[in-house]
């Protein structure tokens, strides 16, 4: 019988209270994965540690903000101290994203907290687990989750700059740390049906594949490109999940 893809190993997942963090965080407990599960909001981070439980995998919660400047450096200490090793980063977190924060709308404190959860923390979280890695001599994955708007604008300027911010701290990180036998990959999803998205009507025309996604249809990705299994030679990848979404052109006719 073969052995589940992280048996033995241990992950620190933010944004684990929902979404594709929760997908991932789920998917990690069914292969054998021990989790410190890191999310804004208490119920539904009780709500993911009660699921990732039921799922056979032990696992604690930690309620924390990543807006909060210091919050990601105590939980670089929180995730060492409670799992003991950390082999795998799954950076989930982001703020709500509103589509009435355009250029000409968005808010100082808007735009600060969007950049500190994605970017800052994401490179915080990075080098600190990557100290902790290359010291313990641990093969570490990390994953972060981007979108396609990093390389597209959709007048959300805050959101887009810190997802393409993002896109090249994980090409940083994966140059630096592959000598250490540490691969760093970005998750990039199309249209996911969760959350606050409220879609068009007509968008999943627009999708070659004819639907939005389900986190669990971007979290498989994940689960592969973390596994030694099935992505032990991918490092500095941006892995596109959309469902052929960005292959969409408006002045292409309209296909029967």
């Amino acid at each position: 019988m073969a052995h589940t893809l992280f048996e033995n190993e241990t992950a620190l997942v933010t944004g684990a209270g929902h979404g594709i963090g929760r997908a991932l965080a789920l998917g990690l407990a069914r292969e054998g994965a021990r989790l410190l599960l890191a999310e804004i909001d208490p119920a539904r981070g009780e709500e993911a540690l009660a699921a990732v439980r039921q799922a056979g995998a032990a696992a604690e919660f930690l309620r924390i903000d990543l807006a909060v400047r210091g919050a990601a450096e105590g939980l670089v200490r929180e995730a060492i101290g409670r799992l003991g090793r950390v082999d795998m980063l799954v950076h989930s977190a982001s703020p709500p994203r509103h589509e009435s924060d355009t250029l000409m709308r968005v808010s100082d404190a808007t735009w600060d907290a969007m950049h500190e959860v994605n970017l800052r923390s994401g490179f915080v979280l990075g080098r600190g687990l990557a100290r902790h890695m290359i010291d313990a001599r641990i093969r570490g994955r990390m994953l972060y989750l981007t979108s396609l708007h990093a390389g597209t604008p959709r007048n959300l300027p805050h959101y887009a700059t810190a997802k393409a911010g993002m896109l090249m701290l994980v090409k940083e990180l994966a140059k630096a740390l592959g000598a250490h036998g540490i691969r760093v990959n970005a998750l990039t999803p199309g249209a996911v049906a969760a959350g606050g998205f409220k879609p068009s009507a007509d968008l999943a025309t627009k999708i070659p594949l004819g639907r939005l996604a389900e986190a669990d249809d971007i979290a498989a990705m994940g689960l592969a490109v973390l596994s030694e299994r099935y992505g032990r030679y991918v490092t500095g990848a941006d892995i596109v999940v959309d469902g052929g979404m960005a292959l969409y052109n408006w002045f292409d006719p309209v296909v029967p």
